[in-house]
């Protein structure tokens, strides 16, 4: 809103071309879509229809049934919205909106039958004919501009500035008008089907003045704490305002820390709140908008460099005779270099909030643990680091602890924070060859670290290239050849039209790999990862919107949340625990008519008998995270099998619990 709220506010007219429009973006725009409409401004939508997938097989089997197929399909979505009690408020202000005159629909579909209208264009215009267009990822949708939404990006351009923004806008304004005319190449666009406006409309009010408007600030006003989230910050006091939150993925981490952030920069207070990442940096700045919108925030690092300007930095975190709230959001990265050090210095009354704690404990990241602040806050649902006791310990007191109780998954899902899920390991061996691979690099691993340590050593010594050894071997059970023939199997067997599943791959080898084995099983799937070529936010909202299978690298280890995903295949997961309790918790996520979520998993055991101690030691750390995500799980026969399992193999279960993980490629980058 930071963007659509000042343009609707001056602009006269507003034309948007987009892949899906849904009266769900009304309960973040309500109230400036009410004076823009007031003001006598009118509104021009270009989208797609909802189809599922029997809509689409129609069409592409018989393109000249389009027409019934779409209208029965914009009536069913219609339907379903005026029968939406969460969506009547807005499902009002839709209906008011067409019924005056001051909102216009139109349909887009592909002329060939095959494939989506899937554009995402809008310009505003005011009375003197000034323009500002955009293009991104963002829909027209609830998800795609409410703070709780996906992360978006856009391309903004202006009439007035520069020649090249000048022609950019026009470009866009006279294709848009092609578009609405209908004339564009490869493009149907249809009226909005007239019985679904007359049953849309059958809600509207008499007026504008009828209307409730949507999300206004009391709503935001009346967001309050949780039960667990009230203790948690009693716990921080209690600790004398140090300490490190230990809550689940989708607990509300960020919330209760936006409460411990208020409550201190109310008395004219410094907060520092450090990420780790641009994409987190981004969804901190949205949250603050929003709950502390009179709050200034100097945004530091992620391509923001403005203060280091006329030391800009140090003039705005020193003590003020005024007592201004101020707050800084860095970058973990830029946080801990030294210019940053030398420009914070030490200001009075500091607050430090790190969000994903886990990653200060890092080499690159350690300075950070030097800045002196009376209070100070980590969030993590995994705080400790995997296979680093020395982070671990600087991580643990420079905070002072972790605080008491922790907001567990199981807590989540009692609390109604996530939904409950079943879970299913599958079992699959390393071929000959891995198995002879496997044994060399141990071998060459076994020779570096007795070189390494000596012959007097207490303790072994990890070399960075038996890190690199280790790396080597742990990819070899990630990537496992039998997992190919499992994945195409598990979705073959299980996958049914209207699911959403994500299946984990290691590398873009394995992608290929997996989604050739679905291919030739008669399965259609789509690819997600950071370096395709494609349109990677449409793919994530084709998922949620129609369902399908997308085969993944990583999807929502980057920070891709996908609340309406209802199956996760993973096939390659990290031995380090925070990235698979994570991992699980995203797939957790809440989302409308989803009550159940299944996870399904690849474990590579040793064969029959084990081939020595080093598998073994694996096998005991593919276990224990198998168990961990059985404890919590709807289904105990998954305990039950893995027990079993591990018993037939001759692994004691007490040693399972206590297994060490493994340092792997997960763990490098941190």
């Amino acid at each position: 809103m930071a963007f659509y709220g000042p343009c609707l506010a001056v602009a006269s007219s507003y034309s948007r071309a987009v892949g899906y429009f849904r009266s769900s973006v009304l309960a973040v725009t309500g109230p400036s879509i009410i004076d823009f409409v007031r003001r006598g401004g009118t509104i021009r939508i270009v989208a797609s229809p909802s189809l599922s997938a029997q809509d689409l097989e129609t069409l592409t089997a018989a393109y000249d049934q389009r027409h019934a197929v779409i209208a029965a399909a914009i009536k069913r979505d219609v339907e379903d919205l005026l029968a939406s009690l969460d969506l009547r408020e807005p499902a009002e202000l839709m209906a008011t909106l067409v019924a005056i005159g001051a909102l216009d629909i139109r349909i887009a579909v592909r002329s060939s039958g095959q494939g989506i209208y899937h554009e995402k264009l809008g310009i505003f215009r005011d009375a003197l004919g000034n323009m500002v267009s955009f293009r991104g990822s963002s829909n027209e949708t609830w998800s795609a501009w409410h703070k709780d939404g996906n992360v978006e990006s856009f391309e903004v351009f202006t009439s007035w500035q520069g020649v090249g923004d000048a022609d950019r806008v026009a470009k866009h304004s006279a294709y848009f008008e092609k578009l609405w005319q209908g004339t564009v190449s490869g493009v149907e666009v249809m009226p909005f089907p007239e019985a679904a406006r007359q049953k849309l409309c059958s809600i509207s009010k008499d007026g504008l003045d009828d209307l409730k408007g949507g999300e206004d600030n009391a709503s935001r006003v009346a967001r309050s704490p949780e039960p667990h989230q009230i203790r948690a910050l009693a716990s921080w006091r209690a600790a004398g305002c140090r300490g490190i939150l230990e809550h689940a993925t989708g607990s509300g981490k960020t919330y209760t820390a936006l409460l411990a952030i208020a409550e201190h920069v109310r008395d004219g207070n410094l907060a520092l709140i450090l990420v780790p990442s641009v994409l987190l940096q981004a969804q901190w700045r949205s949250e603050l908008r929003l709950e502390l919108p009179d709050v200034p925030v100097l945004e530091v690092g992620g391509g923001h460099s403005r203060w280091r300007n006329e030391n800009r930095l140090r003039y705005f975190v020193a003590s003020n005779e005024g007592r201004q709230p101020r707050i800084v959001l860095a970058t973990m990265q830029t946080a801990a270099t030294e210019e940053f050090a030398n420009a914070l210095g030490k200001p009075q009354g500091l607050l430090l909030v790190a969000d994903e704690v886990h990653q200060t404990g890092s080499r690159v990241h350690l300075r950070v643990l030097e800045i002196d602040a009376p209070k100070r806050l980590g969030l993590s649902a995994t705080p400790r680091r995997a296979g680093d006791p020395t982070g671990t310990a600087a991580i643990l007191a420079y905070f002072g602890g972790i605080l008491q109780p922790p907001f567990t998954i199981g807590d989540a899902i009692a609390a109604g924070r996530l939904v409950n899920y079943e879970y299913h390991p599958h079992f699959v061996d390393l071929s000959s060859t891995e198995l002879d691979e496997w044994a060399r690099i141990t071998e060459q691993l076994n020779r570096e670290i007795a070189r390494a340590s000596g012959s007097t050593a207490t303790a072994p010594t990890i070399t960075e290239r038996a890190k690199l050894l280790m790396i080597a071997r742990s990819r070899i059970v990630k990537k496992a050849n039998a997992k190919i023939a499992l994945a195409t199997n598990v979705v073959k067997a299980h996958y049914k039209p209207g699911q959403r599943w994500l299946v984990y791959c290691e590398d873009l080898e394995q992608l290929g790999a997996v989604r050739r084995g679905c291919t030739a099983a008669g399965i259609e799937t789509h690819e997600y990862h950071s370096s395709m070529t494609g349109d990677k936010a449409g793919t994530l909202e084709w998922l949620s919107e129609y369902g399908g299978v997308v085969v993944s690298v990583r999807c929502l280890d980057e920070g891709v949340d996908i609340p309406q995903v209802t199956h996760a295949l993973i096939l390659a997961s990290s031995q380090n625990p925070r990235q698979f309790i994570q991992r699980r918790g995203r797939a957790l996520r809440k989302s409308p008519g989803k009550p159940l979520a299944y996870v399904h998993d690849a474990l590579v055991l040793p064969p029959d008998p084990p081939s020595g101690p080093t598998f073994v030691s694996v096998a005991k750390a593919e276990l224990a995270r198998a168990l961990e995500f059985a404890r919590t799980a709807l289904n105990p026969m998954a305990s039950v099998l893995l027990r079993e399992k591990a018993m037939e193999i001759g692994l004691e279960l007490e040693g399972i619990f206590g297994a060490e993980f493994e340092e792997d490629a997960d763990a490098g980058p941190d």
